[in-house]
């Protein structure tokens, strides 16, 4: 049964080109973890299964940093009518970020970057005054800026949040919560104390991979139930961290269980929250929906 009109958004999917992406977190480290994902994943692989879910439109969120997989993404937005937004990458630290990130706004699909700070050994990062700089210039743009953090990070986003009040600011998938081991204290006191700053969002996504051997509804219940307490449907979005997800369960998989793990919601809430903030966050067009999501089987 569809949930409304409204359309089906998955905010976080990625796809790479195995010979030519910029797959910087890759590392020989990660080599017996990342070796599933080791090929190329095109918007051909993910129609199918977006379809099977009843999903309408999707945002490209950057997995790689290289200029060649911008103008490829842009392209593919181009190409695919349900690929509505794209989240790139540019070095916030480069006095030229402006310039940049001007050159990204021709292309009608670009929505903002992501700062990936997990991916930078100081764990301060996000508190330099050159990262501060260009992310000023990210929100004088009106963009968005998806944060790749984790709860080390976290300190930092309320003085950006106070710094930069009309830019929307997305914590990509809660943040990576420490659900294998458990230890959720720390993560749970840092992210309440994200939610007193209304231009904070925050992207259930990605957690089936954070579960640990046991990727299931239950095993991600607890941080999905904080985060409704703590943010409300209105302040979350849905994506579903494809193929990354893949490391732990198919497509269809993913969604299903992160819609167990959620419980019963209202239509008007589910609605929101799969698809309703994604349009007022990215800035996507609203189009219609053909049906909604697809019941489990």
């Amino acid at each position: 049964m569809p949930i409304d009109t409204t359309p089906v958004v998955d905010t976080h999917v990625h796809v790479w080109d195995i010979e030519r992406s910029d797959l910087y977190w890759m590392t020989p480290e990660l080599e017996h973890l990342l070796r599933p994902l080791r090929r190329t994943f095109t918007p051909d692989d993910l129609d199918p299964l977006r379809r099977a879910v009843g999903v309408d439109q999707v945002v490209i969120v950057q997995a790689a940093r290289s200029a060649w997989d911008h103008a490829w993404w842009f392209r593919l937005a181009e190409t695919y009518p349900w690929i509505t937004g794209v989240v790139g990458w540019v070095d916030l630290e480069a006095p030229e970020v402006g310039e940049q990130l001007d050159r990204y706004r021709q292309h009608p699909s670009f929505r903002g970057v992501r700062a990936t700070a997990e991916n930078v050994p100081d764990p301060d990062w996000l508190a330099r005054p050159s990262v501060r700089r260009g992310i000023r210039a990210v929100a004088e743009r009106g963009l968005t800026l998806d944060l790749l953090v984790r709860t080390e990070h976290l300190p930092h986003v309320p003085r950006l949040a106070e710094e930069n009040p009309d830019l929307r600011l997305v914590v990509d998938h809660l943040a990576k919560p420490p659900i294998a081991s458990g230890e959720l204290t720390l993560w749970r006191e840092r992210m309440a104390a994200l939610v007193p700053y209304p231009n904070i969002w925050c992207k259930v996504s990605g957690l089936l991979t954070e579960a640990g051997p046991s990727p299931t509804a239950e095993a991600i219940r607890p941080v999905v139930a904080f985060a409704l307490e703590q943010f409300g449907v209105s302040r979350l979005l849905w994506g579903s961290d494809w193929p990354v997800s893949t490391l732990a369960a198919d497509y269809v998989a993913t969604f299903h269980t992160l819609l167990e793990a959620l419980g019963p919601l209202a239509e008007r809430d589910r609605a929101a929250l799969f698809g309703g903030n994604a349009l007022r966050v990215y800035r996507l067009p609203a189009g219609d929906s053909p049906g909604g999501l697809r019941s489990a089987p």
